[in-house]
């Protein structure tokens, strides 16, 4: 059988779970700070440079700024905001700066389409914040493919991070990806694992989330034929979008962590990817979590 190869994106490490329990199927809760220190510590190891996280993930930036406080290294940093004008927007950094204890962050994030929207100003006020290299590059976290089409749309936006996954795939942002490199953005995806969901037995999922058996079913009927993991098959999957640039990944253990970076590392049955392609969710408000509660 022939393999698929990819050529791998950039792992980011994502910090929302260091702050908080978080995810549909996370049954130990949120880490200690001894194990959130153990997981940074092979995260370094491992090669991974960068972290992503924000005031909103709870204790998440004070357990890395304690770490860079600790450690002679530090990591590369990728935070969001939801400041509203000027003034707050420094003050908001400035902070975030002091309690991650690093001098820069690598791309700052509108944490809200909305906030761009309706403050258009707060675009022009990072443009000077990047002149004055107290941040690497301007971002914005999208949901929706209008969002998306309208993040593409804007010159000063350097990065954009969207959900991709095995559900939210390329029958639905294939074609904007495409658009958004040849644009010149930076593509980083998140939500690979869809905060667990892969991983549920389809016949235990609470009733706001029944619409979405049938599609898993599928998914781990290609799993159970293409002899794969389903953790392998939702890393190998985004690896294999030449379009994307990087991934986050969160992990609640070092454990999870050393696992996910092995299951990057595979190499994926090309036959596999197609099916993938096929599978087309009708009910895209159910490929958001905040939509679950």
């Amino acid at each position: 059988m022939m393999n698929h190869t990819p050529s791998i994106p950039s792992v980011v490490l994502g910090t929302v779970q260091f702050g908080m329990s978080y995810g549909i199927n996370n049954a130990t809760g949120q880490p200690s700070a001894e194990e959130v220190y153990a997981i940074l510590d092979d995260a370094r190891k491992l090669g991974i440079q960068t972290l992503d996280t924000a005031g909103a993930y709870g204790s998440a930036q004070e357990l890395i700024g304690n770490y860079h406080r600790m450690n002679n290294q530090t990591f590369q940093v990728n935070s969001k905001f939801k400041g509203t004008d000027a003034s707050s927007l420094r003050k908001e950094l400035e902070q975030c700066l002091h309690t991650l204890h690093i001098n820069a962050v690598k791309t700052y994030f509108f944490h809200s389409f909305s906030d761009y929207i309706t403050t258009p100003s707060l675009l022009y006020h990072l443009t000077q914040l990047r002149e004055q290299k107290l941040i690497g590059s301007i971002g914005i976290s999208v949901y929706s493919n209008e969002e998306l089409r309208q993040a593409i749309a804007e010159p000063e936006i350097d990065t954009i991070q969207l959900p991709f996954n095995l559900l939210d795939n390329v029958s639905k942002r294939g074609t904007l990806l495409k658009e958004a490199k040849e644009k010149g953005k930076k593509i980083q995806v998140r939500s690979i694992f869809l905060q667990g969901l892969f991983f549920k037995d389809p016949h235990t999922l609470p009733p706001v989330l029944f619409p979405l058996k049938s599609y898993l079913e599928t998914l781990h009927y290609i799993a159970k034929v293409h002899t794969i993991g389903m953790e392998t098959m939702c890393l190998q999957y985004v690896c294999a979008q030449q379009e994307i640039d990087e991934l986050i990944i969160g992990v609640d253990t070092s454990q999870q962590l050393h696992r996910n970076l092995e299951a990057i590392q595979e190499n994926c049955p090309a036959s596999l990817l197609p099916l993938i392609d096929k599978v087309d969710v009708h009910e895209n408000n159910l490929l958001y979590p905040y939509n679950w509660k």
